[in-house]
């Protein structure tokens, strides 16, 4: 009995020794294959980034996991440079490298990373032009990308100030994809972004003006863009010290801007965005500008030809804006106050802002319906249509607006005119038509007691006799009379915008009711 104890007890010592040897055997195995996937990790790293200089404290990987940790990368390539604090690879397909030298991980985590780019050197942008030509054999796929608290900056050329500044809290991104045809894109991989957190932007929009959004988020179909502002680089006085000839000063504050049915994609240097419902709420706009300063004469397009001439394509099948205050204000004549108008209560539909498929014999026509209140108390009703694909750029504008007593223009008529108005415009309708050349059309002006009142300029006193005959000037014989003229015609001036030709029509329609 003893001796098979003893005997079973020694086979046991043997088995256990076995088993000790074997997992050492695994253990040191373990250790050297560790060290291998570190090695080839590292290499993958230098080998998909040859020009960039990789920089790392440290690569940890954990062989049974199929996890790899990279603390501190630092890469830099050309004129960018990224830095992080971890990189995170979890279940990397470590066979699939072995044999094929294809990289693919089903999760990538990045934290804190700082990207800056710099303006591109002559060399550097000779060099890109010619990287696509470089061949690309192996294959990434990143499955999953989470991105958390990234800081991204675009420096400008002095390379002091930033051009672009965003600060994006989470980016999620799946399916990002390098391989031998994406590689000679000019984004050089395929991506699927399904979430886009920031809680600030900031664009430099040249020597007058920056744009400035609060927060902006994609996610899926869907973005929503909260408090987004044009804002000025100066006040009105300073403002004009930076020009050379009249430009508008813009202020705008807009409470948000949602897409709900978003579709994005760059393709052959393209940017193409498409909405079927875009709403825009609470729009508060300033416009300013100083008619003294030197008449800009550059050619002013329609807005069919800027739309259609836009550097990306754009599809929004609806765009729907409420809730809308716009204020407009001109100086002339060196007066103490600019003349004011105002449009208050503004809402809005738009339909079919697309330059997508202009060649198409359906192409839409373009529809944009404004309901708003003029000088806070006359009602103004406006359609307005035009066919983008259409380089004539023909259009048709009509409308209505209500009752306005003439005191309520004087804001506008006595800073920028030197005269005063008394009485009211009881209603008024238009219908113009035309195209890049000349317009078209009818109005009927119906008004009360309208009388004039021309000031001195210094005093602001009226002239007696010069307010005298231009009263004698007003028809206060079609007192309660609809006057019909269908034979308005207009030449448009190409140095002045679209509103300006509107204005126009306006403006001869009124002076055959009133002269």
């Amino acid at each position: 009995m003893e001796t098979n104890r003893s005997k079973a007890v020694k086979t046991s010592k043997k088995i256990a020794v076995g088993v000790l040897i074997t997992l050492g055997i695994l253990a040191l195995a373990l250790l050297i294959l560790n060290n291998i996937a570190e090695s080839k990790i590292k290499k993958s790293l230098e080998d998909n980034l040859k020009r960039a200089r990789v920089d790392y404290k440290k690569v940890d990987v954990k062989l049974l996991a199929r996890n790899a940790e990279i603390i501190n990368p630092q890469f830099h390539f050309k004129n960018k440079s990224i830095k992080a604090d971890t990189v995170e690879l979890k279940d990397i397909h470590l066979w699939e490298y072995i044999t094929h030298k294809n990289l693919i991980i089903d999760k990538v985590d990045i934290s804190n990373p700082v990207i800056k780019i710099y303006p591109a050197s002559t060399s550097q942008k000779t060099d890109s032009s010619s990287a696509g030509k470089s061949k690309f054999k192996n294959h990434i796929l990143l499955k999953d990308l989470a991105i958390q608290n990234a800081v991204l900056t675009i420096f400008q050329k002095d390379t002091s100030s930033a051009k672009f500044h965003t600060r994006l809290t989470e980016v999620r991104m799946k399916d990002i994809d390098v391989n031998k045809t994406t590689a000679k894109k000019t984004i050089p991989f395929s991506y699927n972004l399904t979430l886009l957190k920031s809680d600030t932007l900031f664009l430099n929009l040249g020597k007058r003006h920056t744009l400035q959004l609060a927060s902006l988020a994609i996610e899926d179909s869907s973005l929503v863009v909260r408090d987004f502002r044009i804002i000025p680089k100066y006040d009105k006085e300073e403002f004009q010290q930076h020009l050379q000839t009249e430009k508008d000063r813009y202020d705008l504050v807009i409470d948000s801007i949602i897409l709900n049915d978003l579709d994005w994609k760059y393709e052959n240097s393209k940017f193409e965005i498409k909405d079927r419902l875009t709403r825009i709420a609470g729009v508060d706009f300033k416009i300013y500008r100083d008619k003294l300063q030197p008449d800009d004469t550059t050619f002013k397009p329609m807005y069919s030809q800027m739309i259609r001439n836009l550097p990306i394509k754009l599809g929004m099948d609806s765009v729907v804006v409420r809730r809308m205050y716009l204020q407009y204000q001109e100086k002339l004549q060196n007066a103490t106050q600019p003349g004011e108008l105002q449009f208050s209560n503004m809402n809005a539909e738009m339909a079919n802002i697309t330059n997508i498929g202009l060649q198409r014999k359906d192409f839409p026509k373009t529809h944009i319906d404004v309901r708003t209140d003029f000088m806070k108390t006359a009602p103004v009703d406006v359609d307005w249509d035009f066919d983008i694909s259409d380089k004539q750029d023909h259009f048709q504008i009509s409308g209505s607006m209500g009752r306005l007593k003439a005191e309520q223009i004087n804001e506008f008529l006595k800073p920028a005119m030197n005269v005063v108005a008394s009485g009211e415009i009881l209603d008024m309708y238009f219908n113009f038509y035309g195209d890049d050349e000349n317009a078209n059309g009818d109005m009927r002006l119906e008004y009360k007691n309208f009388k004039v009142k021309v000031l001195q300029k210094k005093s602001r006193n009226k002239k007696e006799i010069i307010s005298g005959l231009a009263n004698l000037l007003v028809n206060n014989k079609a007192l309660n009379k609809e006057a019909n003229y269908k034979d308005i015609s207009v030449k448009r001036d190409k140095t002045r915008s679209f509103w300006n030709y509107f204005w126009k029509c306006i403006r001869s329609g009124a002076l055959k009711q009133f002269l």
